[in-house]
């Protein structure tokens, strides 16, 4: 999944570069539950492309259809999260430090408003590794998850 994400981190870079588009840049700072920017998190676009940064860390690239209306968007984005005061059980072993890693990909769909408010929907494919930590040892869980993204913006 990693070589997949990567492939189409640079698809999408040399399409950027090739695509006509206009000077303008605009922000979004977005809420909510986006693989693409984490609960909290901002995106910045330029054309039918933005980059996008979100708390828990996260890190995208997306393509929207159209720039500035309702629009369909796909992308690609990298996050982690980690807990060292994690104090929990995991297949009935007490762990106090928690990490995971996840790459992903995905589409949805955004609406906007002349105000500048804005809400968006999505799916998402993610190759995920989360690694337990306690002072005994590591205990290491991989897989693949599919995730609905759900968020409000406001674009500035």
């Amino acid at each position: 999944m990693k070589k997949i994400l990567l492939i189409g981190a640079l698809l999408f870079s040399s399409s950027v570069i090739a695509e006509d588009a206009n000077n303008d840049y605009s922000f979004n700072a977005k809420l909510g539950a986006s693989r693409y920017t984490g609960i909290f998190g901002v995106e910045v676009q330029k054309g039918k492309w933005s980059v996008g940064v979100g708390l828990p860390t996260s890190i995208s690239l997306k393509r929207y259809n159209y720039e500035n209306e309702d629009s369909l968007f796909y992308g690609v984005y990298w996050g982690k999260i980690t807990d060292d005061n994690y104090n929990d059980y995991e297949d009935g072993i007490l762990f106090d430090a928690y990490e995971r890693e996840s790459y992903g990909v995905g589409a949805g769909y955004i609406w906007l408003w002349k105000s500048g408010w804005n809400a968006s929907t999505g799916l998402s494919l993610e190759d995920f590794e989360q690694q337990y930590t306690n002072s005994n040892g590591n205990y290491l869980k991989t897989g693949y998850s599919i995730y609905l993204d759900l968020s409000v913006g406001y674009k500035f």
